[in-house]
């Protein structure tokens, strides 16, 4: 029993580490996005006047690097997605006792599932009593920042144009 236990904790461990790396990967990955899509955006700003065909290719590139970093934010949901599966799985197995059938607040992983799950099943016609997932607001973000490219594609075009007329 000690040995199945001692191997218990060691894979409990081992996912978590690997749900901590993923998601803090997440994060970061992120954060650099922001970062660096607020320059490129500060950039096209600042040069759009003087070198619209600057403005283009900084909006090509806004574009671009959104959906670069929205699949990569998918491959990281995959990721952590995976080590919660296996988290919850743990937690099965380790089955704190409730008077009810629905998880105990201690089996955070399957507990914290279906308090999501009743939230989305309150539906509302107002956008701030809706659930917000992280990646429902990073994929906001993500369009959001191509939408801004786009923008910048069609108004350095037509800059474009009118400067050769």
């Amino acid at each position: 029993m000690s040995d199945e236990r001692n191997h218990h904790e060691y894979l409990r461990q081992y996912i978590w580490n690997y749900f901590q790396v993923h998601a803090s990967q997440r994060l970061t990955t992120f954060n650099f996005y922001i970062l660096i899509s607020t320059v490129i955006a500060t950039g096209f700003l600042i040069v759009i006047r003087g070198m619209p065909i600057l403005a283009l290719i900084l909006s090509i590139i806004l574009i671009l690097l959104s959906f670069i970093f929205w699949k990569l934010d998918i491959r990281n949901r995959q990721l952590i997605r995976n080590a919660e599966e296996g988290l919850k799985y743990l937690e099965s197995k380790d089955r704190i006792n409730d008077k009810t059938n629905a998880p105990h607040i201690l089996n955070i992983f399957c507990y914290e599932e279906i308090q999501t799950e009743q939230l989305r099943l309150k539906k509302s016609v107002w956008p701030w009593n809706r659930v917000f997932t992280y990646y429902s607001c990073f994929k906001m973000v993500f369009i959001i920042f191509m939408i801004l490219g786009l923008f910048g594609i069609i108004y350095s075009i037509i800059i474009l144009i009118n400067e050769t007329q």
